[in-house]
C-alpha cells in the first residue's frame, strides 16, 4: 500500500539510494524479519512526508530497523524535526528511539538537526571512489606510489605462476541463481562456513541475496563480478545499483587463492570496468575500512548511531547517568 509513497521518498530525499528502495526493505522485511516491525507515517496536507520502519527494543526504547544485512538505516523524512511528534505516539512509555547507522550523506539527521539528540556514538568509517571523475588511469595516478607498486606485484605475482585472469559480470535475472550457487560454494570453503554464516541457496541468507539481485536485475540494477584464474573462480561480489552509486553488498574469496589477494585483484579489475562504463558516480564500498581500504578511497564518511530522548529532562538523566 505505501510502497509507491516510499520509493518517492527515496527518490525526492536520496536520489533511490539502493539500500533504501523498497524492493531492499521487503526482502529485508520478509527474511529477517524476527520480531514485530512498525511502519510509522507522517503527513503535512494529505502528502506523505515522513516514513520509517521501527520495532521494539526493550520496555521503554524503540530502534529503526536493522538487519545484519543492511549498513545503513533508511530514515525517510522531509523535515526531522517530526520525529518529535513520534516518541509519544509510539506504543507504550517510550523514553527513547535509536537511530542506527545513519549515513551523513543520507540522512536527515546531523549535530543540529533535533534539540531531542542525546548522543552520537562513530560507528564505521565508509569510503567511496569516484568512478565519474577522469579515467581509471587519472584514478591510479591519485593513489599512492607504494599502493601502485603494491598492485604490480600481485598481478606479476599471478602471470609468473602462469595463471590467466578473467573478470566476468552477471547482470540477468535468469543468471543470479547461478552466481549465487558459485558465491556460496567460495564462502563454504572459508571461516564462514565455521561459524555457520556462509551463504547457501537454501538457507536464509542466500534466499535473500538471491532475490534481491533477481529483483533488482529486472531492471537492470544489480550486478554479481567473478575473478576466474584459469576459469576457476577465487573471489566475487555482490552488487545492486542506481544511477548515482554502485553499492558493494558483499565480498567471497576462495581462501585457497589467499597468496595472490584475489580480493584485490577483482576490485582493482571491477573499479577499472566501472571507470568505463561511467553507468555511476561512485562506488561505494559501506565497509570499516581499514588502512589498506583507505588506499583505495576517493571520500571517507562515518557511519553513526544515534538517540533521541522523548524530552530534555529525561536526557539530562541519561546523560548525568552515562556520566557517573
Amino acid at each position: 500500500m505505501f510502497k509507491s509513497a516510499w520509493d518517492k521518498l527515496n527518490t525526492d530525499l536520496y536520489q533511490q539510494h539502493p539500500y533504501f528502495d523498497s524492493r531492499f526493505i521487503e526482502a529485508m522485511l520478509q527474511y529477517f524479519a524476527h520480531d514485530a516491525v512498525w511502519l510509522c507515517v507522517h503527513q503535512s496536507g494529505g502528502v506523505i512526508d515522513g516514513m520509517l520502519l521501527v520495532q521494539r527494543k526493550g520496555v521503554t526504547k524503540w530502534s529503526l530497523f536493522l538487519p545484519a544485512q543492511a549498513q545503513v538505516t533508511p530514515l525517510l523524512l522531509q523535515n526531522p524535526a517530526i520525529l518529535a511528534q513520534l516518541l509519544p505516539l509510539l506504543p507504550g512509555f517510550t523514553l527513547g528511539l535509536d537511530l542506527p547507522c545513519q549515513d551523513p550523506a543520507y540522512s536527515p539527521i546531523n549535530s543540529d538537526s533535533s534539540p531531542l539528540q542525546a548522543t552520537i556514538m562513530p560507528h564505521a568509517l565508509t569510503i567511496n571512489v569516484d568512478v565519474s571523475a577522469g579515467s581509471f588511469a587519472d584514478y591510479l595516478q591519485r593513489r599512492s606510489k607504494k599502493f601502485r607498486q603494491n598492485l604490480q606485484r600481485r598481478f606479476d605475482k599471478v602471470q609468473q605462476v602462469g595463471l590467466h585472469l578473467t573478470l566476468n559480470c552477471f547482470t540477468k535475472a535468469a543468471e543470479m541463481e547461478h552466481a549465487l550457487t558459485q558465491f556460496g560454494a567460495l564462502e563454504s570453503k572459508g571461516w564462514k562456513e565455521k561459524i555457520g554464516t556462509a551463504v547457501h541457496l537454501n538457507n536464509r541468507q542466500g534466499q535473500f541475496y538471491l532475490q534481491l539481485l533477481q529483483n533488482f536485475a529486472k531492471t537492470e540494477q544489480a550486478c554479481v563480478y567473478q575473478l576466474c584464474l584459469n576459469d576457476q573462480p577465487v573471489a566475487m561480489e555482490l552488487c545492486i545499483a542506481s544511477a548515482q552509486m554502485l553499492i558493494l553488498l558483499k565480498t567471497a574469496y576462495d581462501e585457497d587463492f589467499s597468496a595472490y589477494s584475489p580480493g584485490r585483484l577483482l576490485l582493482y579489475l571491477l573499479l577499472q570496468r566501472e571507470f568505463l562504463c561511467k553507468r555511476v558516480q561512485t562506488v561505494e564500498f559501506y565497509t570499516s575500512a581499514d588502512h589498506n581500504d583507505l588506499a583505495w578511497a576517493d571520500g571517507q564518511r562515518w557511519i553513526s548511531h544515534h538517540m533521541l530522548l522523548r524530552n530534555p529532562a529525561v536526557r539530562y538523566c541519561h546523560q548525568f547517568l552515562k556520566s557517573r
